[in-house]
């Protein structure tokens, strides 16, 4: 049985129908049928005594008792009917089953009684002459006029309910069997009928469940076959848009997770409704601790809380920057929007958050670049100028000035060159990438050997001694003009600056260090602060301005070195202690 309860409750309550239904009718059928057997019997009885009084023995208008008396003997021995003929004033005349000159007068009995006044009566009692319960029925003879006699006819209830007893005992084998079958019936019609709607029971609780890719098995029972059917489609439909909802929210999930964007969607009550990654990390939020919270109670930014406030006030897109992070270090720009539904009610507040830190910063560093770009070129440009108008007001005419001012003329225009030739040389390595820049295996110490025979003349003028350590064998995959190029830019920086200490030497030296070459440059001079160190590969930073323009520095040489270092996939660092020297380090991929 797939489901005990279920088919009780189907079986049991047809069952219970079944009874009482067929319960009524056989007590009906039972009673009616008692009822016209009584009837038929007082019919009977009423036709019998008809017939006796009609054949009652008369003469000169009285009964002729001796004939009567022979003619009644004779009857009384047919069968169990007993046949009494009583006189008006209750003598037995004469009885079928009994002695009639010793039975007690009969007229206060009620048959007698109602057949005198009426002409024919009835009554069902107990004889205590024969000693069981009689039917009895009395006729008057004759019916009309002055009473003659009584005739009774009597059948003992026995013979009566012996033959109803038969017709009943019949009527319960006929329940019995309709019954049975019955019940046979009902229950195989049970188990038709609820094992499908127990399998459909249990499919819809697994389909309710969430397994909407369980279908129904077709039930034999039509109406039960059609009923599965249709909860088959409408699983399909709702699976289908189910899986349409799941990919339209997958997708939405993606594109918010992969947004670079902070994305925050409030309600009416500020109670966050989604919020992805991106705004999660720009606010330093954990997902956990803000679902179904305040944005006032996760987000302690009040320039965030006044910007939604001000988006719900005015009802217009609202935009505004703050600062974010432990230090304050991201700039983020926010823009308020309303959340509306389809019928243009506003539902909440989206939030978009843009990180433009970076853009800040290259907005500073530009204007730092034009700066300090209008500060360099300044200077030797001025000087030109000013030399030349000197030149032009006479100082021409004198010789020796001529030529002095004349040579400080040339000694500008090859800064102005030298500053442009770097700016150059700046813009063509920011266009070229790791991907774009032709690279081939190169022995590194063919590189530095380059590089220091072209910075050779500068350190004799210095009296610094050059010294070269270098692996034997060691390779890279590299540009070697540009390597090279980096290289001399270190040496030329060590030579100018790294003087003033114990020893007036820069070293090179390059070494295989895991997957890494390393090549450092190092001198022995004064050293630099700390604080310097993290700005040296800025253009135009000078940590001696001054020193810097008298040796003729750009302040360009390092950030050209980075910007080389950076197209080869390799680092470039510094390491400096005031009065022990500074060494730059480049690590490049082998």
């Amino acid at each position: 049985m797939k489901d005990k309860k279920l088919f009780w409750q189907f079986f049991g309550t047809h069952t219970l129908i079944l009874f009482v239904a067929v319960g009524f009718v056989s007590f009906y059928t039972w009673y009616s049928s008692r009822n016209a057997f009584h009837r038929e019997s007082v019919r009977e009885l009423e036709i019998q005594s008809r017939l006796l009084a009609a054949l009652l023995p008369q003469a000169d208008g009285s009964v002729d008792q001796e004939v009567a008396q022979r003619f009644f003997e004779r009857l009384g021995q047919m069968d169990e009917h007993r046949v009494t003929v009583i006189l008006p004033d209750g003598k037995v005349l004469m009885d079928s089953g009994l002695d009639a000159k010793r039975m007690e007068s009969h007229k206060d009995r009620p048959e007698v009684v109602e057949a005198l006044r009426s002409g024919q009566g009835m009554s069902q009692r107990y004889s205590a002459s024969l000693g069981k319960q009689m039917l009895y029925l009395a006729q008057r003879v004759p019916r009309e006029g002055p009473a003659q006699a009584v005739v009774r006819v009597a059948v003992p209830l026995r013979t009566l309910t012996r033959e109803m007893d038969s017709t009943d005992q019949l009527l319960v084998v006929l329940l019995l069997v309709v019954l049975g079958a019955t019940l046979v019936l009902s229950y195989a019609a049970a188990l038709r009928i609820i094992g499908p709607v127990s399998d459909l029971q249990k499919g819809l609780t697994r389909i309710g469940d969430g397994d909407l890719s369980y279908r129904l098995e077709i039930p034999p029972v039509p109406h039960l076959a059609a009923l599965a059917r249709s909860i088959n489609q409408t699983a399909d439909r709702l699976q289908k848009d189910i899986r349409a909802l799941n990919e339209e929210r997958n997708l939405r999930t993606l594109i918010l997770a992969n947004m670079t964007r902070g994305v925050i969607a409030i309600d009416t009550r500020h109670v966050i409704m989604d919020i992805n990654d991106s705004a999660l990390q720009l606010l330093d939020l954990s997902r956990p601790a803000v679902e179904g919270m305040r944005i006032g109670e996760v987000a302690r930014y009040p320039e965030l809380l006044l910007l939604i406030d001000a988006s719900e006030k005015d009802g217009a897109p609202v935009e505004k920057e703050m600062t974010a992070g432990h230090a304050d270090e991201l700039v983020l720009n926010m823009r308020a929007t309303a959340l509306k539904d389809q019928a243009g009610l506003r539902l909440g507040t989206l939030v978009v958050l843009s990180d433009v830190t970076l853009l800040r910063r290259l907005e500073t560093v530009r204007q730092d670049f034009v700066a300090n770009v209008s500060h360099e070129l300044r200077t030797p440009i001025t000087s030109v100028k000013g030399f030349a108008e000197t030149l032009l007001d006479g100082a021409m005419n004198e010789p020796a000035t001529a030529e002095r001012f004349l040579k400080i003329i040339v000694r500008q225009a090859n800064q102005l060159e030298s500053i442009i030739r770097d700016l150059l040389d700046l813009s063509r390595l920011e266009q070229n990438t790791a991907q774009t820049l032709e690279r081939q295996a190169t022995p590194v110490a063919g590189v530095l050997k380059s590089a220091i025979e072209l910075c050779q003349n500068r350190a004799d003028e210095r009296k610094i001694t050059l010294s070269l350590s270098c692996t034997e064998g060691l390779t890279a995959v590299i540009h070697a003009g540009l390597m090279e190029q980096a290289v001399v830019n270190l040496i030329d920086n060590a030579i100018k600056y790294g003087t003033g200490g114990d020893r007036a030497e820069v070293s090179v030296a390059a070494v295989k260090e895991g997957a890494c070459v390393r090549i450092t440059v190092r001198d022995y001079g004064c050293g630099i602060e700390q604080r310097h160190l993290d700005r040296l590969f800025e253009r135009f930073y000078r940590v001696d301005k001054g020193r810097s323009r008298e040796l003729g520095g750009t302040g360009l040489g390092l950030a050209i070195v980075k910007h080389i270092v950076l197209i080869h996939n390799g680092t470039v660092s510094v390491e400096s202690e005031l009065g022990k020297g500074t060494t730059f380090t480049v690590r490049l991929p082998v």
